[in-house]
């Protein structure tokens, strides 16, 4: 239901209640196989008053609850909050999904608590932190039932939590945060441009993408190869498929990146060196140096990873130059805080 800040008093007796367009759909469909709770922060409105308030525009019926902050003595985003309802339904957090469109209230304040959240942004608004903590993004609510159905990714503590238990050092961890800070950047932009993909599944991938690396430092296997395969065990195949892809010398075979998710992942983690953007001909170079054996490889890679930068750039509208600023900024708020 559409909120109106300047309207005072109990929503029951507003002069306007408006449904969110598609809302009725996604509630009719949702209900077949869930529990539906609404929960807000409402000041004037107890859950009585909200109630009514849906009734004006056919939407109660679709509610198994209503709370709000005088039900449940607690305000989003505290964890207090949504523990509240959890314990009324005798729910784990993994049980339970927050569907908010106040990125700070809802979204980081679900995810705090444990929850699944799922920013409603029909304004395609940029995200407020450099890493998305949510779990997935719907711009209408027509697509709402669809993407709690795929609620699948690992989130950002998860990720983090993976990169540890496999023996990440500090600078291997900073690279990745830089690495997927870099991508979610360039994919939001990217979307806005019109192209097609997913924001949260490339920067898991960026996350991820050096998961292996201190397994194959110790002679285990290959790097990316080995990734891929834990994570297909996970039943995360397209977080594999970019891991498999993003390897140096994957751009020139058969395994080269081909969605815009891998292309992002490889092109962005050349452009990074450590969690500093050094640019693709430095970093190339770098790598000649540490890998001497492999420096005509490298050569004929320098290239062909140009060609994806290029491409980046013409879809973008954006230099090479004004490429790696936007990258370089994403990074730098990274530092600042995940």
């Amino acid at each position: 239901m559409r909120v109106f800040p300047d309207y005072p008093g109990p929503m029951s007796e507003w002069p306007r209640v408006q449904a969110i367009r598609g809302v009725a759909r996604a509630l009719t469909e949702l209900k077949r196989c869930h529990a539906l709770v609404l929960a807000t922060n409402a000041a004037d409105s107890d859950a009585e008053h909200v109630r009514l308030a849906l009734e004006r525009v056919g939407l109660a019926m679709y509610f198994d609850a209503i709370y709000t902050t005088h039900e449940l003595g607690a305000r989003k985003p505290a964890p207090d909050f949504f523990r509240a309802i959890l314990e009324r339904w005798m729910l784990s957090p993994q049980q339970a999904a927050m569907v908010g469109d106040d990125y700070r209230v809802d979204v980081l304040g679900a995810r705090q608590a444990g929850l699944w959240a799922v920013w409603y942004n029909p304004q395609a608004n940029p995200c407020l932190t450099p890493h998305p903590w949510q779990d997935a993004e719907v711009r209408s609510m027509a697509t709402l039932p669809r993407s709690l159905a795929r609620l699948r990714l690992p989130g950002v503590a998860e990720c983090l939590a993976w990169l540890q238990e496999h023996g990440a050092s500090a600078g291997l961890a900073a690279h990745s945060l830089a690495v997927a800070a870099g991508v979610h950047r360039l994919a939001w932009r990217l979307r806005q441009g019109g192209a097609r993909l997913d924001q949260l599944l490339a920067h898991r991938g960026g996350l991820l993408h050096d998961l292996d690396k201190p397994a194959v430092q110790l002679g285990q296997g290959r790097h990316g190869s080995l990734a891929a395969k834990w994570l297909y065990a996970r039943d995360q195949p397209e977080l594999a498929r970019i891991v498999a892809r993003h390897q140096v010398f994957a751009v020139m075979g058969s395994s080269r990146p081909r969605t815009w998710e891998q292309k992002l992942v490889y092109l962005v983690d050349k452009l990074v060196q450590d969690h500093r953007v050094e640019g693709l001909a430095r970093r190339f170079a770098v790598l000649q140096e540490r890998h001497p054996a492999s420096a005509a490889d490298l050569a004929r890679c320098l290239p062909l990873a140009q060609a994806l930068e290029d491409e980046l750039c013409a879809k973008l509208g954006l230099s090479s130059e004004d490429l790696l600023a936007e990258v370089s900024q994403a990074i730098n708020a990274s530092n600042q805080g995940v």
